[in-house]
């Protein structure tokens, strides 16, 4: 039995769920796939996998021998990167994970050069706001929106590729029906775009003054996708503390006016997150000091292109 195909085999299922997406990925045959998992649980004398014609979860001992093959084959990959590195390009699948907003608007369009620059190199991107497990689920980069360390464990290494901040924008006409709001107490007179998603954006904290102050939007309009919001917004419901990268163009172009400039939230974090090993593969390596230039670039050509604040429409 090929145990490091076996090992694969059951890091794949537990990520997709089922035997035949499992053998889709690993261009294997559906029934060579329950022999393999068969030969394995017989080999090892326990039951990995709890199976009904609905679901396929792992058992205790299969979360065990989950965790440490992971590591294994993690540490394997990461060899055969590391030597394919020493006598030509990056290559291999690199699968990656990133929020919803940043993935949306910044990460898919940065990606094209970066697999043209790397044309050995395929890129398996998964957008979306879950916490994923890159350990188990082989995941090779995680791009979260966090503070100081973002809740990133021991086993795991951050760094930093962007920042974001919250910003109070609505559209010209808006202003021009409902005015501009000078203060947050002048909120309450107005509609609010209200963006969450999970606990974030419930209450937003806000730098004012040397101070720090809570704001929460009502309950009237509320979305978990920045993308609605920011389409609400242009629409012309009302105001949106929204993500300064989603609108800049927006505030270059006139389309959105920046409000109450002097309410803004303190710089959030983009961390690049992945897993800690002796030797980082070359596909990992490239793509991280890919990322940290080009958003470098862009947070530098936005901070050029900021219009400064406006208190009436134009």
């Amino acid at each position: 039995m090929d145990m490091l195909l076996a090992m694969n085999l059951v890091g794949e299922i537990a990520h997709r769920g089922s035997f035949a997406a499992a053998a889709e990925a690993l261009h294997l045959s559906p029934p060579s796939v329950s022999r393999i998992v068969s030969e394995l649980e017989t080999d090892l004398g326990v039951r990995l996998f709890n199976r009904t014609t609905r679901q396929i979860a792992l058992t205790e001992a299969g979360e065990r021998f989950l965790r440490r093959s992971s590591t294994i084959v993690e540490e394997i990959a990461a060899l055969r990167e590391e030597t394919r590195a020493q006598h030509g390009q990056p290559r291999g699948q690199l699968r990656v994970s990133c929020v919803n907003g940043f993935g949306n608007m910044l990460l898919a369009p940065a990606i094209p050069r970066f697999l043209d620059m790397y044309p050995q190199v395929r890129v398996d991107l998964e957008i979306s706001n879950r916490l994923v497990d890159l350990v188990h689920e082989h995941v090779d980069v995680a791009i979260r929106v966090g503070t100081g360390k973002g809740g990133v464990d021991s086993s795991l290494v951050a760094r930093r590729i962007f920042a974001q901040k919250l910003i109070f924008v609505a559209t010209p006409d808006y202003i021009a029906r409902h005015g501009a709001p000078q203060s947050l107490d002048d909120l309450a007179g107005h509609r609010v775009v209200k963006q969450v998603t999970g606990t974030w954006g419930r209450v937003n904290h806000l730098r004012h003054g040397g101070e720090t102050v809570e704001y929460s939007a009502p309950d009237d309009f509320v979305l978990n996708s920045p993308i609605a919001a920011r389409n609400a917004a242009l629409a012309g419901y009302g105001l949106w503390l929204g993500t300064d990268y989603f609108v800049a163009e927006d505030l270059a172009e006139g389309r959105l006016v920046r409000l109450l400039p002097d309410y803004e939230t303190v710089d959030q974090p983009i961390l690049a997150v992945y897993v800690h090993r002796t030797h980082v593969p070359a596909k990992i390596r490239v793509f991280l000091d890919y990322l940290a230039e080009v958003f470098a670039r862009r947070r530098a050509e936005q901070a050029r292109r900021a219009p400064g604040p406006a208190t009436k429409p134009r």
